[in-house]
């Protein structure tokens, strides 16, 4: 799980994501939903921040977003998105500890089984 920050004319929106992988040492594939608005903010300026927090770490990954793929095959209600992290930047402090990332879930088997379908189709741009 992560949070994805874009920008627009109307200042920064984040939202948390729930289908990633990370593709390389300075990249992450995500999936968003075609109809979010975060998909439009990111195409006119691509700048965003990735903030990934879990058991020890916590870090944020600063660059560029590119839609890679609209429709995600396999998962055509999504759109694949690359992260390229220009700069990596620790916002574990020196006294801080994280005992858990963020813990969530699906409500419905159906919600469940498209996640799935989802991370399946991240999995198989790679």
């Amino acid at each position: 799980m992560g949070i994805l920050a874009t920008v627009g004319p109307d200042g920064p929106w984040a939202i948390p994501v729930s289908a990633l992988r990370r593709a390389a040492e300075d990249r992450v594939l995500l999936a968003l939903l075609r109809s979010r608005r975060s998909l439009a903010r990111l195409r006119d300026d691509p700048r965003v921040a990735l903030a990934l927090i879990g058991e020890g770490f916590s870090l944020t990954a600063h660059g560029p977003a590119l839609v890679v793929a609209e429709p995600l095959p396999g998962a055509e209600f999504m759109a694949a998105v690359e992260v390229r992290a220009e700069r990596l930047e620790s916002t574990l402090g020196a006294r801080t500890v994280i005992h858990s990332g963020i813990a969530w879930g699906w409500r419905d088997a159906g919600s469940d089984a498209r996640h799935r379908q989802v991370l399946a189709a991240l999995d198989a741009l790679d």
